[in-house]
């Protein structure tokens, strides 16, 4: 079928589907759906404008494959099955770019060659999203959370970024393994996030954009126990949550705020509350949350733990100092790119201390150092370490053999090729319901490792 025809019918089918594939997952369905409103196009040809198409479509294998054709992505359906693919760049006609995990912004030699082309890609973006118009400013998200989609009609032509949904996230030893961390301060976060149940920390992840917050955070996860009622709150649904059979959802949009969702979560019974990332008014409700006994974690853009403080300090969150301190622990990650490849990496770990001349201390516990390319420890934890054993009947010495003790099980599983997230979520929430029992289970007796100090 000529070009231009292929695209003009396309084009018709898209007006005809406008929000019939709100309710549809099933691409068997849709299939289906697309092959009824052909056949009824044609039907009401009246004209004669696809004459000549309907007679090619008459083959059955024909009318297959351009049905196939027409719920694909087009230009672009060769990156989004690219796990390496990060992003998609679409600057009107121009070349498409793509941001590899690896090596970085790369040209293709992709691209929309005609207005009308460019048209039809993007009513098919809208369509598979379940919108029935296009928007001069859009942020969709793709069925089946392929990814989502940033649209900004432009007077050079529109502007589309397409930031992939990513696979099965990565598990935190996944991360040990590239090199992000190491398996002591995964102990660490496994530590803070689940504070044996008794006080977990209060957590803002910190970096630049596209250093791996989020990543992490899911990783993070894992290390929440299994009981703990969840309440997530994004902007653009990023986070997953399929383990997490209790926790609810919220995605913020024209008609609330993140705001509005934060502060309406302490409706919801939550023991912990995620923000996607903090930036707005909805830090000074996590921050009311943290102080009323909730349990918050979230991310925020800033190179720096202290960077992150002056940010929550300043317009337009505008947090007092004493409130500041709630937040327990500060993460810190950070982007390389050495050599025509990227690596991320947990630049810094950092603990909250009390105030000194109208400045809030912090004491950092592990630091990366590039040289060495490795994180490394700068002082033991003290002030988190101190208040959980107080809480918890213990002393500092049993919080850091206990540290150790996750640290040496972690490695364990990593060494018997226990590296998904399900398999390390699994072990931790059979740890936090029954320590000795989980650790049984790998062959080992707790009380001796936590005697040896492994």
């Amino acid at each position: 079928m000529e070009t231009n025809k292929q695209i003009e019918l396309e084009s018709a089918l898209v007006e005809r589907l406008y929000g019939k594939f709100y309710v549809m997952q099933d691409v068997a369905e849709k299939r289906s759906l697309v092959e009824q409103e052909i056949a009824g196009l044609f039907q009401e040809d009246n004209e004669g404008r696809f004459k000549d198409e309907k007679e090619a479509l008459s083959n059955e294998n024909a009318r297959l494959k351009f049905v196939e054709e027409f719920l694909s992505y087009g230009a672009i359906q060769e990156f989004l099955a690219d796990f390496e693919c990060e992003d998609i760049i679409i600057n009107a006609l121009k070349p498409i770019y793509i941001h590899h995990s690896n090596k970085g912004l790369i040209r293709t030699d992709k691209q929309l060659k005609t207005k009308e082309e460019m048209a039809l890609f993007i009513n098919k973006l809208v369509l598979f999203s379940g919108r029935k118009k296009v928007e001069k400013i859009m942020n969709i998200e793709l069925p089946n959370l392929e990814g989502r989609v940033n649209l900004v009609k432009s007077p050079f032509g529109p502007q589309l970024t397409i930031t992939k949904a990513k696979g099965e996230p990565l598990s935190i030893l996944s991360l040990v393994e590239r090199g992000a961390l190491t398996y002591e301060v995964a102990a660490q976060l496994w530590l803070y996030l689940e504070g044996m149940s008794i006080r977990p920390a209060n957590i803002l992840l910190a970096g630049g954009p596209g250093v791996g917050k989020t990543t992490l955070l899911n990783a993070l996860f894992s290390f929440i126990p299994e009981g703990d009622r969840l309440v997530v709150i994004e902007d653009t649904l990023e986070l997953s949550t399929e383990f997490e059979e209790s926790c609810s959802r919220l995605e913020s949009g024209e008609d609330f705020t993140l705001a509005d969702l934060v502060k309406n979560s302490l409706r919801m019974r939550p023991e912990r509350i995620v923000i996607g990332e903090v930036r707005g008014a909805e830090a000074r409700d996590m921050m009311t949350a943290a102080n009323v006994g909730k349990y918050c974690i979230g991310t925020i853009h800033a190179l720096s733990a202290r960077e992150a403080i002056v940010r929550l300090q300043n317009e337009p969150m505008h947090i007092p100092e004493d409130m500041i301190r709630l937040i327990d622990v500060f993460i810190v990650l950070k982007r390389y790119h050495v050599e025509d490849k990227i690596f991320r990496v947990v630049d810094e770990v950092s603990e909250t201390g009390g105030m000194e001349q109208q400045k809030i201390l912090l004491s950092q516990i592990y630091k990366y150092n590039y040289e060495s390319r490795s994180i490394r420890p700068v002082s033991t934890s003290t002030v988190y370490r101190d208040r959980l054993a107080q809480q918890a009947g213990l002393t500092p010495k049993d919080i850091i053999l206990e540290v150790q003790l996750r640290a040496f099980l972690l490695q364990q599983m990593a060494e018997r090729g226990h590296m998904t997230l399900r398999e390390v979520t699994s072990f931790c929430w059979a740890y936090n319901k029954n320590p000795n029992k989980a650790v049984a289970s790998m062959g080992f007796d707790r009380k001796s490792l936590l005697g040896k100090g492994q």
